[in-house]
């Protein structure tokens, strides 16, 4: 048996892994990338909670620092913290991570082939030459547009962009920003990235993204005057729900393809790797419709982050600054910031009736 993967980011590369672990099939990775992992477009944010649910291997090799602290910012700048005595997440290299993953596919006999870009005429002859084809070529995917699907535009994609810049800055610390006027429809963040550097960014639906470039810069002078920026990327982020089915006879979606991202958060490593290796378990055992039944746990954890989001975006300031100091009332019952926003919204609704229209319309 003989399957191509289109992508060779952490979904893709986790798929290749798993029916490389499961079977005897030959594996070909396939990306337009002149080498694994090059110009990541991510903040690197990765979660324990998740790294153990999903089993990922994460070497210390490419991790940048262990965050011990969450702050969530209001409007007013009162903010909540979540903060314990063990590591919440990491930040990661991307390109070492990426590059160690790579390693374990080639060390099973996977084949990466870089430097092609994928049209639909490259799929159509694939077609006849592989027996199972994976789509984990991201939000824009050839593979996708090969099957006719649309991609997701207006508040259900996301235009982040971000600067890596130096800053004297807590290297144990996340920092997460709420408000019309620093990220309308979505939040601004901090992570450190090692050895004096932080990544600072925002993102705000993609309709709107003409204003990114001056928020991000309104963002980063309201932090600090004294900086020197290493360089930035932008990236189109899909924070849709993630359909009912990912799979298209022997063709298979995973990753920001899917999408599987964390509509509430943009977070799509750990989704998609977590994706990644359903798909590839479905695919060693040789029935495919197996994926929708395996990622079924992660298809409600990402409705309810679809709702919430929903329920966040249609909060004004005043709303947002409530929220945060209803946080103060109550200690974190997990080390899931979604798990705890869910629990601080509903928190804040039962006390604030005005809201009540807002919660039903979206966690109905």
């Amino acid at each position: 048996m003989k399957v191509l993967i289109v992508g060779a980011g952490p979904s893709g590369l986790a798929c290749a892994e798993e029916i490389l672990d499961n079977s005897d099939f030959e594996i070909v990775v396939v990306d337009k990338k002149s080498r694994v992992g090059e110009s990541p477009r991510c903040a690197g944010g990765i979660s324990l909670y998740m790294i153990e649910k999903v089993r990922i291997p994460v070497p210390s090799s490419c991790v940048l620092a262990k965050l011990r602290r969450v702050r969530i910012y209001a409007p007013n700048m009162d903010y909540w913290e979540m903060k314990g005595d063990k590591d919440y997440g990491y930040v990661l290299n991307r390109e070492l991570f990426e590059q160690s993953l790579a390693r374990r596919v080639e060390g099973l006999g996977g084949k990466i082939v870089l430097g092609h870009w994928v049209s639909t005429k490259d799929l159509q002859f694939w077609q006849s030459q592989y027996d199972y084809m994976v789509g984990a070529d991201g939000p824009v995917s050839a593979v996708r547009k090969w099957l006719g699907l649309p991609n997701h535009s207006g508040t259900d994609t996301h235009l982040c962009i971000q600067k890596t810049i130096t800053m004297d800055y807590p290297q144990d610390t996340v920092e997460l920003f709420l408000g019309e006027s620093i990220a309308p429809e979505g939040y601004a963040w901090i992570f450190p990235a090692g050895n004096g550097l932080v990544r600072i960014g925002l993102g705000i639906p993609v309709w709107m993204g003409w204003r990114a470039g001056r928020l991000l810069e309104n963002f980063i002078q309201s932090q600090t005057d004294d900086y020197k920026e290493i360089g930035s990327i932008a990236k189109q982020i899909p924070t849709a729900k993630m359909p009912e089915s990912g799979v298209y006879g022997k063709v298979l979606l995973v990753g920001d393809a899917l999408p599987s991202t964390d509509p509430l958060t943009g977070g799509g490593i750990c989704q998609g790797m977590a994706s990644g290796k359903m798909a590839g378990l479905a695919i060693a055992e040789g029935e495919p419709e197996n994926y929708d039944r395996y990622i079924g746990w992660l298809r409600k954890q990402n409705v309810r982050r679809y709702k919430l989001k929903q329920v966040l975006h249609s909060f004004g300031d005043q709303d947002l600054n409530d929220l945060i100091l209803v946080m103060h009332g109550f200690k974190p019952k997990s080390v899931s910031i979604g798990k705890e926003l869910r629990r601080a919204v509903v928190h804040l609704i039962l006390r604030k009736p005005r809201l009540l229209s807002k919660f039903f319309k979206y966690l109905r």
